[in-house]
């Protein structure tokens, strides 16, 4: 029986984290797939959690805790995975924003609701480098050892877990400029450029001929700029396992 809700414990853990894990967090992936990798992924990891749960004087409300515990442990972990994306995603808003292209939408794998084409075209580029870079298999590897750093029913919240999800979040923010830094230059040069047409050319129509030049100029400079785009990516998706054990040894406390 205790190595049954020690599976199961490690099972809401693992289908928590699955959650909002990269490819596996879309409306497209069934949720019978979810809960059958989190099952085939926690017998894998049960037998090696070195602090199996002891029954013993466990009330019902406490076991409720403890699996509400779990939850909410897996749920932050997957977070810490799938920020990098909010913030790529961000930047495909930015640009479109940019290029004048808000209405346009497409539906991506990796999300349920429809984004602007840039955000799609930045989430299908991290989607492929997060499966050429090998990352998921990482983060599935990193995911176990959170067990070391992080047992059952080990976290705890503290000052230093709170300044790190605000880093994350400002991290967010500042990679999403990063990368729609060129598409900002370049519309700012041409507001200024347009500006000063209009005051000399009075006759010309700039707000209409602007939106040609402005998608125009944006496509163009969207891609040249993708491979710098790219390196950006691929860079904080290499950090991603390290930001997991990260987030594990804040959350327990150590």
């Amino acid at each position: 029986m205790e190595l049954f809700f020690t599976w199961f414990l490690v099972f809401v853990r693992t289908a928590a984290f699955l959650y909002f894990f990269p490819l596996f967090s879309g409306g497209n992936v069934p949720a019978r797939l979810r809960i059958s990798l989190a099952g085939m992924f926690s017998i894998l990891i049960a037998s090696s959690v070195q602090n199996p749960v002891d029954l013993a004087g466990f009330q019902v409300v406490q076991v409720v805790f403890l699996i509400l515990q779990e939850i909410s442990i897996g749920l932050y972990l997957s977070m810490s995975t799938r920020l990098v994306f909010y913030g790529i995603q961000f930047a495909g808003h930015f640009i479109s924003t940019e290029m004048g292209l808000q209405t346009s939408t497409l539906i991506t794998p990796a999300d349920s609701i429809p984004v602007a084409i840039p955000a799609a075209v930045l989430n299908m580029l991290a989607i492929m480098l997060f499966l050429s870079l090998d990352i998921h298999h990482m983060l599935i590897l990193t995911y176990q050892r959170t067990y070391d750093v992080l047992p059952i029913g080990g976290g705890v919240l503290s000052n230093p877990l709170f300044d790190d999800m605000t880093l994350r979040a400002g991290r967010l923010f500042l990679l999403g400029v990063q990368i729609a830094a060129p598409l900002i230059a370049i519309s700012f040069l041409l507001n200024v450029v347009l500006m000063m047409l209009g005051r000399a050319v009075p006759q010309m129509n700039i707000f209409f001929e602007s939106f040609t030049i402005r998608l125009m100029s944006g496509l163009i400079v969207f891609g040249v700029s993708i491979s710098l785009a790219s390196q950006r990516i691929a860079d904080e998706l290499r950090r991603l396992p390290q930001n997991l054990i990260e987030a594990g040894r804040l959350l327990s406390g150590h």
